[in-house]
């Protein structure tokens, strides 16, 4: 293990962790600016990686979009989304009619896809955060259930990080990621349920306790293939981070890899099936 270049990524993680708790605690406008800023420098990032491939998005098109679908969350929840799906994709594709850079094939399918994925998936935390709202419920006991979101994924990461390094001998898909190991994966797994369950005896109100379990069951699944989604991006890009943003994590998409992809399933979860709206 490179013990310096994991001070490295304690201290960042102490200084910015609590205010990104406290931010999913309080919701509202904050929690909502910091969500679309993730989103944008996630889009950022990735055409970044994606004109590697010689593919030229449209990244100002796509800040545009991903603001207006955000704020449409946050404001009417699901109800504004098929609107903006269809206005922004056919922006893009009158963007793309004038433009004389690359593949109009692989820069349409890179706007499109990062305009579709990112907002959607990370956009799903505005979405948790302000469900109660929507449907006439208590909306404090929403930032606990992120804040447990968040905890289950930074501990699964640590633990899988940890344990892989020190006992990881099989390899999950060494094609995609090569340090990832099958033990760092199932330690990951448990220690995500075990921090979700620690959050339910301690601060969750409005869950069950298999609720709050089986949100950890998310995180510590779903999101770590999250992060193996991310790395197969970067391997095909031929990178090692996604960016320099963040001192010893690389870029956003680094960080918050995982959360990408278990929020959405979070919320579908918490949606249909917790609260059956």
């Amino acid at each position: 293990m490179n013990w310096k270049a994991f001070a490295v990524r304690a201290i960042i993680a102490l200084i910015f962790g609590p205010l990104l708790l406290y931010l999913a605690w309080m919701g509202g406008i904050y929690w909502f600016i910091l969500i679309t800023a993730l989103v944008i420098l996630s889009q950022y990032e990735y055409l970044g990686l994606a004109h590697k491939k010689q593919a030229n998005g449209q990244f100002w098109f796509g800040a545009m979009a991903s603001l207006a679908l955000l704020t449409s969350f946050y404001l009417y929840g699901e109800h504004g989304l098929v609107p903006v799906l269809i206005i922004f994709v056919i922006i893009f594709l009158f963007g793309e009619l004038y433009r004389e850079s690359g593949s109009r094939i692989l820069n349409s399918a890179v706007s499109v896809f990062a305009f579709l994925f990112f907002p959607l998936f990370l956009g799903s935390f505005i979405l948790i955060r302000e469900m109660p709202r929507f449907y006439g419920l208590d909306t404090q006991p929403a930032g606990g259930w992120i804040i447990m979101v968040l905890l289950s994924t930074w501990i699964c990461d640590t633990a899988a990080y940890m344990v892989g390094s020190y006992v990881g001998k099989h390899k999950l898909i060494e094609r995609i990621s090569p340090n990832k190991s099958i033990e760092g994966t199932v330690a990951g797994f448990l220690f995500s349920i075990l921090v979700a369950w620690i959050c339910h005896i301690t601060f969750i109100e409005g869950l069950r306790l298999l609720d709050s379990l089986l949100v950890g069951t998310i995180v510590g699944s779903i999101g770590q293939y999250g992060d193996l989604f991310e790395s197969m991006f970067k391997r095909d890009a031929g990178v090692k981070d996604s960016s320099n943003l963040i001192p010893g994590h690389g870029g956003i998409l680094d960080r918050f890899d995982s959360l990408i992809l278990s929020a959405p399933v979070v919320y579908l979860y918490l949606r249909t099936i917790v609260f059956g709206l």
